[in-house]
């Protein structure tokens, strides 16, 4: 199965592109000024010699390993670092009772039969972005995998924390779980549910989701 990552389409607040554009756009305003102040007050350029040149910040002399991570995009906090993968501590409970908002402390795959759900300020590696039945009627013809990702993902995506999103970039990754074939359409299932995680599996606390 394929990761998805959200639509760039947005109703309320900038998509993970706009995020990326803006970040892009505030980064190179930021070195115009510092090169322009630089040359007016006489200071060295980025291109002094070894000798002349301050070393980097956040990094120790002799070590590549940076001792500060630095700001993140739009002076949001600071990522957390990646941890190697936990092993549930907590009972999973059945995929039909979970509700959005939810976070799994342990995440594999969309397509598991049940998920440890754990407090969100607890460590965690996904959430439950959204949940609920698509309105398409009992005899439906299929729609295609291709429409049912479009509707299923804009009913998902306004649900992100773009405030989140701006702190994770392109690392952050959304599950779609739907009836996806035209054998389990016909089963009749309607549920479809969202689940928002990083590609790299971070550990994550608090939540994904945007409030009210």
């Amino acid at each position: 199965m394929t990761d998805r990552r959200p639509h760039t389409e947005q109703s309320d607040g900038l998509s993970r592109r706009g995020w990326t554009v803006l970040v892009s756009v505030t980064a190179a305003v930021v070195v115009v000024g510092a090169a322009a102040a630089a040359f007016a007050l006489g200071l060295p350029s980025v291109h002094a010699s070894p000798a002349t040149q301050p070393a980097q910040v956040g990094t120790a002399p002799g070590s590549a390993a940076p001792l500060d991570p630095g700001p993140t995009p739009l002076g949001l906090p600071a990522r957390p670092t990646p941890t190697p993968q936990p092993s549930a501590t907590v009972p999973s409970r059945p995929i039909g009772t979970l509700a959005a908002g939810d976070c799994l402390q342990t995440y594999t795959s969309k397509e598991e039969a049940a998920y440890p759900v754990i407090d969100c300020a607890a460590p965690h590696i996904a959430q439950v972005l959204s949940e609920g039945t698509l309105p398409q009627p009992a005899g439906a013809a299929f729609p295609g995998k291709d429409a049912l990702d479009a509707q299923v993902g804009g009913l998902c995506e306004q649900h992100l924390d773009w405030a989140w999103v701006g702190v994770w970039n392109e690392d952050v990754q959304v599950d779609l779980r739907y009836a996806d074939t035209a054998a389990r359409w016909a089963s009749e299932d309607r549920s479809y549910y969202c689940f928002v995680y990083t590609y790299s599996r971070h550990e994550l606390t608090g939540s994904a989701v945007a409030s009210g």
